[in-house]
């Protein structure tokens, strides 16, 4: 009897415990059958989405201003890391609140901000290089944050968890998987060899860091 009933507390518990586990299928775009498989595959597309998209938004500023192509970055390839962690953070966060846009608004200038500063402060204490310096934005903290920047997140976070990312994701998976695969694989490779020349040799110079 008394086994019994431990074996039955203990099971409670269990179950209890159990209602706490994050729920990894709800991160699935509907009609994506769960799997890690499936669900890594859907991060590391959207890690490239966004790196690329940072890299071609970064470009575009510099087209504008300065009516000729920079190759932003610490790294040599069509590629900006910090935006691509940051579509992932923002999607895995966020995207139970994405019928709040309010509330992703406010998050992803909070976040985006963090990060962004995290990012700044390590890439000037590891390697001594600035990519980027706001002293002359209104509100800026040391030049690695300020106030623009963190609304430019706020906005662009509303916009990729509310409707790119549910969008992008589908795109995805119309993509056969063995496509998938090859492509990520390949991708992945590039980026590791571009990794490994920019550890040795970052990407820096006029128009690219200050």
């Amino acid at each position: 009897m008394l086994l019994h009933i431990l074996f039955r507390s203990g099971d409670t518990t269990f179950m209890k415990k159990q209602r706490y586990t994050p729920d990894f299928k709800s991160l699935c775009t509907p009609g994506q059958s769960y799997s890690r498989e499936n669900l890594l595959s859907q991060l590391i597309f959207f890690f490239f989405v966004g790196s690329a998209a940072g890299f071609l938004w970064e470009v575009l500023i510099f087209l504008v201003k300065e009516h000729r192509f920079r190759n932003r970055g610490f790294f040599y390839g069509p590629w900006l890391p910090i935006y691509g962690v940051g579509a992932i953070l923002l999607y895995l966060l966020l995207v139970k609140q994405k019928k709040h846009p309010a509330a992703v608004f406010f998050l992803s200038a909070v976040l985006g901000t963090v990060w962004e500063l995290t990012a700044g402060w390590l890439l000037d204490t590891v390697w001594d290089l600035r990519y980027w310096d706001y002293s002359g934005c209104m509100f800026h903290f040391r030049g690695y944050i300020c106030l623009w920047s963190a609304l430019g997140f706020g906005l662009a976070g509303t916009a990729w968890v509310c409707f790119l990312s549910g969008f992008f994701s589908r795109l995805w998976l119309l993509v056969p998987e063995r496509i998938r695969r090859n492509v990520q694989t390949i991708f992945i490779l590039l980026f590791l060899v571009d990794c490994a020349a920019a550890l040795i040799f970052p990407n820096a110079g006029r128009g690219i860091t200050f």
